[in-house]
């Protein structure tokens, strides 16, 4: 390893004696471009900067610009008038929501028990013979296509033996009722006579009728 080493400073040393000047410019020429160089490199921006956009493009977005203009308006719900008006000494006009669907005939009676149990009344019993009256009646307003102011009841009354006694209430025609909002809703709203009807505590049977729109409740006493 000595001898390798002293040779190679022997031979340093001779080619340098015989290069002397030409390596002093060799040197100077290459610090002279690597000035260069820095110079160069110092008039250019940044790669991070360059990469990254403009600052004016984030100041002034586009979609902010767009955001300003735009006006948000969220509609407002008026509240539903509850209007009850009376049209004649048997009918009574009624305002209330639509519900999504009709009452069935079993939701009606059961509706109906409900509000008689709300109110201190005894609970009906049901008939067949009130269930049958009660279905008719109803599918002869649909068919009628309004309300027959009791006009088809009597002779339901009259062809029967069981009860002594019957009653009758209608609703509807106009949109689909749930049990519980026709009685509650409806007629106990009533200004002519529904609502003393089904609380009446005299009645011990009855039951319900629903054809479209309509719903009949028929009432009865032995």
């Amino acid at each position: 390893m000595i001898l390798l080493k002293s040779k190679f400073c022997y031979l340093m040393l001779k080619k340098k004696n015989k290069i002397s000047v030409p390596r002093f410019f060799s040197k100077f020429f290459i610090l002279f471009l690597f000035f260069l160089f820095l110079l160069a490199f110092s008039n250019k921006s940044p790669v991070i900067e360059r990469l990254t956009p403009a600052k004016n493009f984030y100041q002034k977005p586009k979609v902010t610009e767009i955001k300003s203009n735009i006006k948000i308006i969220q509609p407002t719900k008026s509240p539903f008038s509850w209007t009850v008006e009376k049209v004649d000494e048997h009918l009574t006009k009624v305002s209330l929501p639509p519900d999504p669907r009709m009452s069935t005939s079993d939701e009606l009676f059961e509706a109906m028990n409900n509000y008689r149990i709300a109110h201190s009344v005894s609970i009906l019993q049901k008939s067949d013979k009130l269930c049958s009256i009660a279905q008719n009646r109803a599918s002869e307003q649909e068919e009628g296509g309004k309300l027959d102011g009791h006009a088809g009841f009597e002779k339901y009354a009259k062809d029967q033996q069981e009860f002594s006694v019957m009653g009758e209430v209608l609703f509807g025609g106009a949109q689909p009722q749930y049990g519980v909002h026709i009685v509650e809703f409806g007629w106990d709203r009533s200004l002519t006579g529904h609502k003393e009807a089904i609380s009446d505590p005299s009645w011990q049977y009855g039951c319900g009728g629903i054809a479209g729109y309509f719903a009949v409740f028929i009432f009865g006493a032995k």
